[in-house]
């Protein structure tokens, strides 16, 4: 199972976007399970970080920006990608 690319591994972390970060307890083909926080309860989740159709499991807390209407981010793009690529390498 992978999300975003990466393959799961028992003993990750990953974040969910209402639990927070939350701990691989399990991995079989196309899910795997999370434990988070205190709770004693699993969620398991899909292939790509799915749950009921909504992608909801990420590497790290996703990096948010809301454009505004009428406005060229063009070359914000632009500058993010030459940032992440002098930052991480290539392009992934």
């Amino acid at each position: 199972m992978k999300i975003d690319f990466d393959e799961v591994k028992q003993g990750d972390q990953v974040w969910h976007d209402r639990y927070g970060y939350g701990i691989v307890q399990r991995v079989q083909l196309g899910t795997c399970d999370v434990k988070f926080n205190e709770s004693t309860k699993v969620l398991t989740f899909t292939e790509g970080g799915y749950s009921g159709g909504l992608k909801v499991l990420w590497w790290q807390r996703p990096i948010a920006f809301i454009p505004r209407k009428g406005q060229d981010y063009s070359k914000f793009h632009d500058l993010v990608a030459v940032l992440f690529e002098n930052l991480y390498g290539e392009n992934q």
